[in-house]
């Protein structure tokens, strides 16, 4: 199968970017390779207190250039038949771009300065910028926050660039424009070098930006002069022509093609956000829901525009034509943070062991990172292999916003809290009682998309968490009481990405055709315990009033 025309898939996570080199008939997973960004994961350019997290476009063009070219010197018979290559990313990610499209810190003088980064996705500092937009939305004739549920929020790109902006006003002398990560890949490997020859997904566009065929792109320059004096004649350089992800961005350039070991002929596909990737790797259509599971998660389906008429539903994160699979309505909900709130519990745990190592004069200073880095690893894995027990009504119980909440009804400044906590209660409790929380607030997310008219009739879960923790999917599976399936796909954001490049290369029609060929079959299936499931809905009410009680202290 050699002759086969293959593609390969780029999904560019929080910590790392993955490719999958896929057959593009049959779907077989020729092979894979994944890059950790060196700066990210030093926590350069990052402030937890200040919820700052940037990321360097050097760790994007590193990543991309290393797990590209392992993969076609590993298959350099393989890799002659590739013809195409598409990428997701997180978003909203945006960067500062100059007149040549170029990211700001690939300036010199911007080299260091986090404000000329990529603003990550879980970056909250322009949580004041994010209210002042919901507020003049809410004002305005037209309501341009309809995409995102009827609330702005602090991890789209609005926010971001308005608080960069406000934050350092020097940066706007060369800050010609902006440009999501998704888009950046594909302008990177087909040179794009003017922001009017960008092609921008629908993806983070569509959902994240403010932009809609509704009012005919973005809002009018009068709403932006309410924000920032700068805005107006910025946004009027932004490009107004947005793509679906089965369009192409561009040919690879002959430089780049032969620094991948790739033919100089591939097509480089629209980007997209990597949770919408994820969803069609995991197989999304109308009546199935994706639970993309990892850091964050991200709640994915889809629903035909006849079907849904001209709704917009409140308090969702996101709605958007095309933003998913071209053709669908998207819907998007989730939690800002899901696995990051096991690991807070890991380094709350590690804390004082991490200290006593460091401090010790018994150990060299390599053995001390050895033994610190082995013990974070340990605890959560240990933690997760508590043998399980039946839920106690009794027992502790929390909230989930350690990163506030992104769905239904967003809101970044709510903390997380535990309650019932006694002298007996155990690191295992806790552990549990967040799990559950996690839980808890999936089943408030999906429970607001049904109560407004979606249908979800199957279940299907993809990221990290659903491959790692029975624990934690069996847990998901007794609160909601309902089925969830596992995708077979240990990098379902780089299969979806795979899938659309199919498209691009025309081996297949539409994505869903493709889903069709190269979607992978459930591994597994949680069956929830309908006894146990009783239990969490009476602990249900009270993660409700302590929601309740958090917000009304706020």
């Amino acid at each position: 199968m050699h002759n086969a025309p293959h593609v390969i898939g780029l999904d560019f996570g929080t910590d790392s970017v993955r490719a999958l080199l896929v057959n593009a008939v049959t779907g077989e997973e020729i092979d894979s390779a994944v890059f950790n960004y060196p700066r990210w994961s030093q926590g350069l350019y990052c402030d937890a207190q200040k919820t700052q997290f940037r990321q360097h476009p050097l760790d994007h063009i590193e990543g991309l250039t290393n797990v590209i070219r392992n993969l076609t010197a590993a298959h350099p018979e393989i890799a002659k038949q590739i013809k195409a290559v598409s990428a997701d990313t997180t978003g909203s990610s945006p960067c500062l771009v100059d007149k040549e499209c170029r990211p700001l810190a690939l300036r010199p003088e911007y080299a260091e300065n986090p404000n000329a980064m990529f603003v990550l996705w879980k970056d909250h500092t322009g949580e004041k910028e994010s209210a002042e937009i919901t507020a003049l939305c809410a004002a305005s004739p037209v309501d341009y926050s309809v995409h995102t549920g009827g609330h702005y929020s602090s991890e789209n790109f609005w926010s971001k660039i308005t608080h960069i902006f406000r934050d350092e006003p020097e940066i706007k002398k060369h800050a010609h424009a902006a440009i999501e990560l998704c888009d950046f890949i594909p302008a990177l490997l087909a040179d794009v070098s003017n922001t009017a020859d960008l092609k921008m997904g629908y993806c983070a566009v569509s959902q994240k930006w403010l932009w809609s065929e509704r009012w005919g792109g973005y809002p009018p320059p009068s709403f932006f002069a309410q924000l920032e004096p700068d805005l107006p004649e910025f946004a009027s350089r932004l490009n107004t022509s947005i793509y679906t992800c089965d369009q192409a961005a561009g040919t690879i350039t002959a430089e780049w093609a032969d620094r991948l070991g790739l033919p100089r002929d591939v097509k480089i596909g629209t980007g997209t956000i990597d949770a919408h990737c994820g969803a069609v790797g995991a197989g999304v259509a109308h009546k199935t829901m994706a639970l993309n599971i990892g850091t964050s998660a991200c709640y994915m389906t889809v629903v035909p525009r006849e079907i849904l008429g001209d709704r917009m539903i409140k308090g969702i994160y996101g709605q958007g034509d095309n933003s998913i699979i071209p053709g669908l309505v998207g819907f998007e909900m989730g939690l800002s943070a899901f696995g990051d709130v096991y690991a807070w519990l890991q380094k709350f745990l590690s804390y004082p062991l991490e200290e006593i190592l460091r401090k010790s004069n018994l150990i060299d200073d390599g053995t001390k990172q050895k033994l610190i880095a082995e013990t974070r690893g340990k605890i959560l894995r240990e933690l997760d292999a508590t043998p399980a027990v039946a839920p106690d009504e009794n027992a502790p119980f929390a909230t989930d916003w350690l990163n506030g909440r992104r769905s239904p009804s967003a809101d970044f400044t709510l903390t997380g809290s535990l309650m019932g906590l006694r002298l007996s209660t155990t690191a295992p409790q806790i552990y549990h009682a967040l799990v559950e929380a996690t839980a808890f607030a999936t089943k408030t997310a999906i429970a607001h998309l049904v109560d407004n008219g979606i249908e979800i009739e199957r279940l299907v879960a993809a990221g990290g968490i659903p491959q790692k923790s029975p624990f934690v999917m069996q847990t998901l599976a007794d609160v909601l009481g309902r089925e969830i399936q596992v995708t077979a796909c240990h990098h379902t954001g780089a299969l979806g990405a795979a899938i659309q490049a199919s498209v691009v290369a025309g081996v297949h029609a539409t994505v869903q055709a493709a889903q069709k060929a190269l979607c992978k079959p459930a591994i597994r299936a949680y069956t929830p315990n309908m006894e146990n499931h009783k239990i969490h809905l009476r602990r249900y009410e009270n993660y409700k009033a302590a929601g309740a009680f958090t917000e009304k202290r706020i």
